[in-house]
């Protein structure tokens, strides 16, 4: 293949190669939560700024790119969009007029945003300013954009940043050094309050939530607990904690919340006693607490009572505590372990 700066190149109008379909979605407090991907003039995260409900107005196909036609910071950020979403109107899909693949759409977004310094407060990208954006792309020997040599491009560039990051995870884990198999010959049964302080969430009703960016951690069974972003505080304030449930939808089931959070009082706050914590302890901790939600169902809640007295089954050292050690050799290897395997099947596509 080709160096980039080797090839022939030629201006196109944007409006050649896809059809623009401005975004609608305008009235955000009255979106509800959902799996719906609203994708809103950012600067960062593709775009996305919240997952809400399907609405009274249309959504948008994936395997396209977004626009940012203003914004903070945003303005002339372009993104490739896999999947089904809603649309900020502040934004503008482009919907190729011809195959293209999602690597040739990446190559495309990249030499979008390259024009973003044109754009920003007082100058956002109109409808008149769109019908005479031009970009520079590669040609092929008949002129038109070498979409095939697009798509090489940025698969060359993936396949490198995966053979990097494998070869990274084999050097610092411990799969290297025979660690991918540890064993322990040591268990034992410890109550969650000899081991872990419990302490509860705040009751935070819906209407006294404030618009924000601080996650609210709610009594749900996925999104990592996240039910809402506030700017309120209370005394549930917290970090590096495992979040679990005794009340509402998933009991037992926690989560790990690196992060400042606030919590309801549907979810209790749970830091070991003798360990700092980080990831990996806390994640293996919520796998030993799962171990039991069986117990707890339909009249048997898992009140804080129960929970204090609740015993799970850990590793332990020779002195009768948890082997925090082992707990966090275990889980890293555990996710080098996943990391690596996909990878490999990424790889493979190549």
């Amino acid at each position: 293949m080709k160096k980039i700066n080797e090839l022939r190149w030629k201006s196109f109008l944007l409006g050649d190669l896809f059809v623009y379909q401005r975004g609608n979605q305008n009235n955000m407090n009255a979106m509800r939560e959902g799996n719906i991907p609203l994708v809103s003039a950012k600067k960062d995260g593709n775009g996305y700024k919240s997952f809400i409900s399907e609405n009274n107005k249309q959504l948008y196909n994936g395997h396209c790119i977004t626009l940012n036609n203003d914004g903070d910071g945003g303005a002339g950020l372009a993104y490739y969009q896999p999947s089904k979403m809603a649309l900020d109107s502040h934004v503008t899909a482009l919907v190729p007029k011809t195959t293209m693949s999602k690597h040739t759409m990446l190559f495309i977004a990249r030499s979008i945003s390259m024009q973003r310094s044109l754009f920003g407060h007082g100058r956002s990208i109109s409808s008149a300013r769109l019908r005479v954006f031009r970009l520079m792309l590669p040609i092929d020997e008949f002129n038109n954009p070498d979409f095939k040599y697009m798509e090489n491009y940025m698969k060359s560039i993936e396949r490198r940043l995966l053979e990097q990051y494998k070869d990274y995870l084999l050097k610092f884990s411990e799969l290297e050094n025979g660690g991918g198999n540890l064993k322990v010959n040591n268990w034992k049964p410890f109550s969650l309050n000899e081991i872990c302080e419990i302490k509860p969430g705040v009751r935070l009703v819906s209407t006294e939530m404030i618009e924000g960016k601080r996650p609210f951690i709610g009594a749900t069974d996925s999104n990592n607990g996240l039910t809402n972003f506030i700017a309120n505080t209370n005394a549930s304030l917290d970090s590096n904690v495992l979040g679990v449930n005794y009340n509402g939808n998933g009991v037992a089931i926690g989560f790990y919340h690196p992060y400042e959070a606030v919590f309801t009082d549907d979810v209790k706050r749970i830091k070991f006693k003798q360990h700092i914590g980080n990831k990996y302890v806390y994640l293996f901790l919520k796998a030993a607490i799962l171990k039991q939600k069986s117990k707890y169902q339909y009249g048997y809640k898992f009140s804080g009572e129960r929970m204090n007295r609740q015993k799970i089954t850990l590793p332990a050292t020779d002195n009768g505590i948890p082997d925090f050690e082992y707990m966090e050799k275990y889980m890293r290897n555990k996710e080098t372990k996943l990391l690596l395997q996909y990878i490999q099947m990424r790889l493979v596509q190549y």
